[in-house]
């Protein structure tokens, strides 16, 4: 993985990541680029020493899991009206597409 690549993946043209949305255990929103653009030689570093030992730190594969309430079950008592949703730490989505 070269900086380019990286920095091409992680402009939005293959990865969609809304800064937006909740952000994971890490407390990293998406909006990860920048953390790119300010330190690309050490973030593609991490990224390709994780790709050549096969190794995805534990920290990434950690979740936090959050329930949403389906629309219009907002009063039911029945458990199956919660959605779980499962958020990430930053790190993982991008290097899973490796």
């Amino acid at each position: 993985m070269t900086i380019e690549t990286l920095a091409r993946t992680n402009s939005g043209r293959s990865l969609d990541f809304n800064p937006r949305k909740a952000p994971g255990p890490d407390g990293i929103t998406s909006d990860i680029p920048l953390v790119f653009k300010s330190i690309p030689k050490t973030a593609t570093s991490i990224y390709n020493e994780c790709l050549k030992r096969g190794y995805l730190p534990k920290e990434w594969k950690i979740a936090k899991i959050i329930l949403i309430i389906k629309p219009g079950k907002e009063d039911s008592q029945d458990p199956s009206k919660y959605r779980p949703i499962s958020l990430l730490n930053i790190g993982a989505p991008y290097l899973k597409n490796y």
